[in-house]
Protein backbone atom coordinates (compact mmCIF):
# COMPACT_ATOMS: atom_id res chain seq x y z
CA UNK A 1 0.00 0.00 0.00
CA UNK A 2 1.48 3.57 -0.98
CA UNK A 3 0.36 6.14 1.96
CA UNK A 4 0.40 9.55 1.28
CA UNK A 5 1.80 11.83 4.07
CA UNK A 6 0.72 15.41 4.33
CA UNK A 7 1.58 17.96 6.77
CA UNK A 8 2.73 21.83 7.08
CA UNK A 9 6.02 23.32 5.69
CA UNK A 10 6.87 24.34 9.27
CA UNK A 11 8.19 21.65 11.26
CA UNK A 12 6.60 21.35 14.41
CA UNK A 13 6.04 18.15 16.74
CA UNK A 14 9.24 16.01 16.02
CA UNK A 15 8.78 13.46 18.33
CA UNK A 16 4.63 12.78 17.25
CA UNK A 17 5.86 12.83 14.06
CA UNK A 18 9.42 10.33 14.59
CA UNK A 19 6.72 8.18 16.22
CA UNK A 20 4.08 7.91 13.43
CA UNK A 21 6.99 7.53 11.20
CA UNK A 22 8.03 4.50 13.02
CA UNK A 23 4.91 2.82 13.11
CA UNK A 24 4.38 3.42 9.26
CA UNK A 25 7.85 1.50 8.50
CA UNK A 26 7.52 -1.35 10.96
CA UNK A 27 3.60 -1.88 8.33
CA UNK A 28 6.11 -2.27 5.41
CA UNK A 29 3.78 0.05 3.29
CA UNK A 30 5.42 2.64 1.13
CA UNK A 31 5.06 6.63 1.45
CA UNK A 32 4.34 9.01 -1.26
CA UNK A 33 4.78 12.84 -0.19
CA UNK A 34 6.41 16.50 -1.52
CA UNK A 35 9.61 17.20 0.44
CA UNK A 36 9.76 20.79 1.02
CA UNK A 37 13.35 21.34 2.71
CA UNK A 38 12.61 22.05 6.47
CA UNK A 39 9.35 20.44 6.85
CA UNK A 40 7.06 17.87 8.52
CA UNK A 41 6.91 16.06 5.60
CA UNK A 42 10.52 16.05 4.85
CA UNK A 43 11.36 15.27 8.35
CA UNK A 44 8.91 12.13 8.84
CA UNK A 45 10.66 10.67 5.21
CA UNK A 46 13.98 10.93 6.92
CA UNK A 47 12.20 9.35 10.59
CA UNK A 48 10.93 6.72 8.28
CA UNK A 49 14.17 5.76 6.34
CA UNK A 50 15.90 5.61 9.83
CA UNK A 51 13.28 3.25 11.03
CA UNK A 52 13.86 1.06 7.46
CA UNK A 53 10.80 2.00 5.56
CA UNK A 54 10.73 0.06 2.40
CA UNK A 55 10.56 3.06 -0.35
CA UNK A 56 9.60 6.55 -0.37
CA UNK A 57 8.29 8.34 -3.30
CA UNK A 58 8.71 12.26 -3.99
CA UNK A 59 5.99 14.44 -6.24
CA UNK A 60 7.73 16.83 -7.53
CA UNK A 61 6.62 19.59 -10.16
CA UNK A 62 9.89 19.35 -11.55
CA UNK A 63 8.40 21.51 -15.01
CA UNK A 64 7.02 24.41 -13.57
CA UNK A 65 8.72 27.56 -14.12
CA UNK A 66 5.92 29.90 -12.17
CA UNK A 67 7.10 29.21 -8.48
CA UNK A 68 10.35 26.25 -9.25
CA UNK A 69 10.78 23.68 -6.91
CA UNK A 70 14.51 24.77 -5.83
CA UNK A 71 13.47 24.73 -1.63
CA UNK A 72 12.33 20.57 -2.29
CA UNK A 73 14.58 17.96 -0.99
CA UNK A 74 15.08 16.29 -4.84
CA UNK A 75 17.29 13.38 -3.55
CA UNK A 76 15.23 11.95 -0.75
CA UNK A 77 13.40 8.52 -2.58
CA UNK A 78 11.93 7.82 -6.03
CA UNK A 79 11.30 11.03 -7.87
CA UNK A 80 7.67 10.94 -9.58
CA UNK A 81 7.11 14.41 -11.63
CA UNK A 82 3.69 15.85 -11.59
CA UNK A 83 4.91 18.78 -14.09
CA UNK A 84 3.77 22.14 -12.10
CA UNK A 85 2.73 22.82 -8.84
CA UNK A 86 -1.09 22.91 -10.27
CA UNK A 87 -0.89 19.16 -10.73
CA UNK A 88 0.90 18.30 -7.11
CA UNK A 89 -2.70 17.37 -5.26
CA UNK A 90 -3.81 15.42 -8.07
CA UNK A 91 -0.77 13.21 -8.07
CA UNK A 92 -0.45 12.78 -5.13
CA UNK A 93 -3.93 11.44 -4.72
CA UNK A 94 -3.76 9.26 -7.53
CA UNK A 95 -0.21 7.82 -6.50
CA UNK A 96 -1.53 6.98 -3.14
CA UNK A 97 -3.90 4.67 -1.17
CA UNK A 98 -4.74 6.34 2.43
CA UNK A 99 -3.28 10.07 3.48
CA UNK A 100 -2.10 10.21 6.99
CA UNK A 101 -2.32 14.10 8.27
CA UNK A 102 0.81 15.17 10.62
CA UNK A 103 -0.52 18.14 11.23
CA UNK A 104 -3.20 21.18 9.26
CA UNK A 105 -1.80 23.18 6.68
CA UNK A 106 -3.12 24.65 3.63
CA UNK A 107 -1.56 23.04 1.44
CA UNK A 108 -2.11 19.53 3.33
CA UNK A 109 -6.17 20.64 2.84
CA UNK A 110 -5.79 21.02 -0.64
CA UNK A 111 -4.49 17.74 -0.74
CA UNK A 112 -7.45 16.62 1.35
CA UNK A 113 -9.89 17.89 -0.37
CA UNK A 114 -8.95 16.45 -3.67
CA UNK A 115 -9.69 13.19 -2.41
CA UNK A 116 -13.34 14.05 -3.34
CA UNK A 117 -12.48 13.71 -7.26
CA UNK A 118 -9.16 11.94 -7.75
CA UNK A 119 -8.96 8.32 -6.51
CA UNK A 120 -11.39 8.61 -3.22
CA UNK A 121 -9.55 7.36 -0.43
CA UNK A 122 -9.64 7.48 3.76
CA UNK A 123 -7.70 10.83 5.36
CA UNK A 124 -6.48 9.69 8.86
CA UNK A 125 -6.22 13.08 11.48
CA UNK A 126 -4.11 11.96 13.73
CA UNK A 127 -6.00 13.93 16.83
CA UNK A 128 -2.66 13.55 19.15
CA UNK A 129 -1.24 16.22 16.72
CA UNK A 130 -3.74 18.41 15.20
CA UNK A 131 -6.74 18.55 17.81
CA UNK A 132 -9.09 20.23 15.86
CA UNK A 133 -11.69 19.34 13.52
CA UNK A 134 -12.23 19.40 9.83
CA UNK A 135 -15.08 21.76 9.07
CA UNK A 136 -18.18 20.03 8.56
CA UNK A 137 -19.11 19.85 4.94
CA UNK A 138 -15.38 18.50 4.66
CA UNK A 139 -16.28 15.40 7.18
CA UNK A 140 -19.89 15.19 5.18
CA UNK A 141 -18.16 14.75 1.63
CA UNK A 142 -14.86 12.78 2.20
CA UNK A 143 -13.76 10.15 4.22
CA UNK A 144 -12.28 11.17 7.11
CA UNK A 145 -11.33 9.55 10.26
CA UNK A 146 -9.69 10.71 13.30
CA UNK A 147 -7.39 8.48 15.13
CA UNK A 148 -4.47 8.51 17.80
CA UNK A 149 -1.18 7.97 16.85
CA UNK A 150 -1.65 4.67 19.55
CA UNK A 151 -4.58 3.59 16.99
CA UNK A 152 -2.51 4.11 13.77
CA UNK A 153 -0.84 0.69 13.87
CA UNK A 154 -3.63 -1.35 14.13
CA UNK A 155 -5.21 1.10 11.23
CA UNK A 156 -2.43 -0.06 8.92
CA UNK A 157 -2.92 -3.52 9.17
Amino acid sequence: MKIGIIGPSKLRDEKKISAVAKIVANSKNFIVLTPDKGSSSEFFALEYIKNNGEGVYSILPLDDKEFGCDYLNKDLGESINCGTWRNQPEKLNEETDILISIGHSVGGLIEICYTKWFKPKPVYILTDIDSEKLPKVVEEELDIKYVSISELEEVLK
